[in-house]
């Protein structure tokens, strides 16, 4: 396989998400092997926000089926999210072969399962503006479902290289860290926080280029901000743009 080859390869496993989906959260925490796994990919419009979802399930000694409505519940049931685990293609594969799936089908053979899409509302759930948005900035809003242990929350704030910041404006004490960046000529600051009772997260993107012309640069950052939360046991609900 040809360099540019192999960076394709990689750039179309990437676009798609693997869970591993256990019978309940003792066989999860028991490393038991799981009933099957669950493959999804967002849906995304040219800035990086989501527009729908697609995803297929498959369960040892059976077939390949819809999950829409499985995936949908994933997102707003903190029962069915200590079920499942967030893993790279690799563990999927092991996953699969394990339980007698044999090779994991490449991804564009995989997209063939998705038959039913789940759009996603224009508005996340608990979407509220932040308190640094203006007129002049973009916003954008990574909603993220379940819980981040402690060695996750540091190992993002590590690999985003967060700072310590002036919690004055933080009463609430939800903000777990800030970064900041200069991408293309422009100056992109995110911010981890927790959102409701703590059991979903956000990354807040915000840019000072008041129009849509840095989309090319923003849109491949949110689908990395994206992947790397998801790395650390975080579910992806939606991407979504604020103002």
């Amino acid at each position: 396989m040809s360099r540019a080859a192999h960076h394709a390869a990689v750039d179309v496993a990437e676009q798609l998400d693997y869970y591993l989906v256990f019978a309940n959260i003792r066989a999860r925490e028991r490393a038991l092997p799981p009933e099957g796994i669950v493959v999804e990919e967002f849906v995304l419009r040219p800035d990086g926000t989501t527009s729908a979802l697609d995803s297929a399930g498959w369960t040892a000694g059976g077939t390949w089926w819809s999950a829409a409505a499985f995936s949908r519940g994933l997102r707003d049931d903190a029962r069915l999210q200590a079920r499942v685990t967030p893993v790279a293609r690799a563990g999927a594969q092991a996953a699969y072969r394990q339980l007698g799936g044999g090779e994991l089908l490449p991804e564009p053979e995989l997209r063939r399962h998705f038959l039913d899409r789940l759009d996603l509302p224009a508005a996340a759930p608990l979407n509220l503006v932040p308190a640094q948005a203006t007129a002049e900035r973009r916003i954008y809003r990574v909603l993220l479902a379940g819980e981040l242990p402690e060695a996750g929350l540091a190992a993002l704030r590590s690999g985003w290289r967060m700072q310590p910041f002036d919690r004055a404006d933080d009463a609430a004490n939800r903000i777990a860290g800030r970064t900041r960046r200069t991408l293309d000529g422009q100056t992109v600051t995110w911010t981890l926080r927790r959102i409701g009772s703590g059991l979903a997260w956000a990354v807040d993107l915000a840019t000072d280029r008041p129009d849509d012309t840095s989309a090319h640069t923003l849109a491949p950052l949110l689908c990395r901000l994206r992947a790397e939360a998801r790395s650390q046991g975080l579910i992806p609900i939606t991407v979504d743009r604020l103002r």
